[in-house]
């Protein structure tokens, strides 16, 4: 599918949803063109968002953070992510930050087959439905990385352009819509550094629209 063809799919989507848009946003890359991140990449990232977030949601468990350095991945994390991790705290604007992670991490676990379908982003994402798939606390991740298969790149790309123009609904018509502004948001930021938007590091990301 060429992107004006998936442009023209999402915006058939949207319409069923009475969801608003504009027909002059820009069309997202051609799925002949996308390199996206590598399995290997893809997989501590998932890993690296996984503990970010559980740090965030159990105050005081210290485990995920352990688990990052005994399993040599604390130098896969971001430097903002190790900059909380390095001493976490709680009820601020950062612990609030890595607990939105979670929705990051649901999209990337998507990519990768372990979540089935990619729900609508009416609500936010329960671990429940993919934590049996993630390493334990005492497996190493060497397994759990190399058995990951991403999704078609025409699936990821289809969700990558709807995921583009409801940012754009979000943030033009938020709190008219049945959105979750922030679920779309950290789908947008996770989708963009996977398909390698912008070849930026993971704080980089840019999610315009």
């Amino acid at each position: 599918m060429n992107p004006e063809e998936r442009k023209k799919k999402t915006e058939a989507i949207l319409s069923e949803r009475n969801i608003p848009f504009i027909d002059w946003l820009p069309l997202t890359e051609d799925e002949n063109e996308v390199v996206p991140r590598s399995l290997q990449d893809i997989g501590e990232r998932i890993i690296c968002l996984f503990c970010l977030a559980g740090t965030a949601f159990n105050e005081g468990d210290t485990s995920f953070i352990e688990y990052l350095k005994e399993y040599d991945l604390w130098d896969s994390l971001s430097k903002e992510e190790k900059n909380y991790l390095s001493s976490p705290s709680y009820g601020n604007q950062a612990q609030i930050n890595a607990s939105w992670r979670l929705e990051a991490l649901y999209l990337l676990v998507w990519a990768v087959g372990l979540v089935p379908t990619l729900s609508f982003p009416t609500e936010q994402a329960s671990v429940n439905e993919f934590i049996d798939s993630l390493p334990s606390s005492d497996e190493a991740p060497d397994n759990f990385i190399s058995s990951l298969k991403l999704r078609p790149i025409s699936e990821i790309m289809d969700a990558s352009d709807l995921t583009y123009r409801l940012h754009w609904a979000v943030r033009q018509h938020g709190a008219s819509l049945d959105l979750d502004g922030g679920v779309v948001q950290e789908r947008h930021h996770a989708i963009n550094w996977l398909t390698n938007y912008d070849g930026e590091k993971w704080d980089w990301v840019a999610t315009d629209t």
